[in-house]
């Protein structure tokens, strides 16, 4: 994937995931329910500059229900919390799929993961 294509593709996941998230928080805003679990969840990202890393946790932290709180860039985790833990595992995979693709194109180093 070219970095040009990568830059478009980044965004346009971005807007989508802005969108789909924020309806999903008015929703919990609107109709709380009594089993939401907010918490903190660990991430591990592939390899990427600090500028890379940096993004990832900007883009997490812009879209609602989620926030970056810590980038640890020699362990290449996130620590992020979310409005509902109970599908984390869904939140890391659409992270994965999603943001950081073309983050790496744009940003990743060749260390082994």
């Amino acid at each position: 994937m070219s970095r040009a294509r990568a830059t478009v593709i980044l965004a346009i996941r971005f807007f989508v995931a802005v969108i789909r998230s924020g309806v999903q928080t008015t929703r919990t805003i609107l109709r709380p329910d009594p089993a939401m679990s907010p918490g903190f969840i660990d991430y591990g990202f592939a390899p990427m500059t600090e500028a890379g890393a940096t993004l990832l946790g900007a883009l997490i932290t812009l879209t609602p229900g989620t926030t970056t709180v810590d980038i640890d860039m020699s362990s290449r985790r996130l620590c992020i919390h979310l409005l509902d833990t109970r599908d984390a595992d869904s939140a890391r995979r659409e992270i994965r799929s999603e943001f950081e693709e073309p983050i790496r194109v744009l940003f990743g180093t060749e260390e082994p993961r």
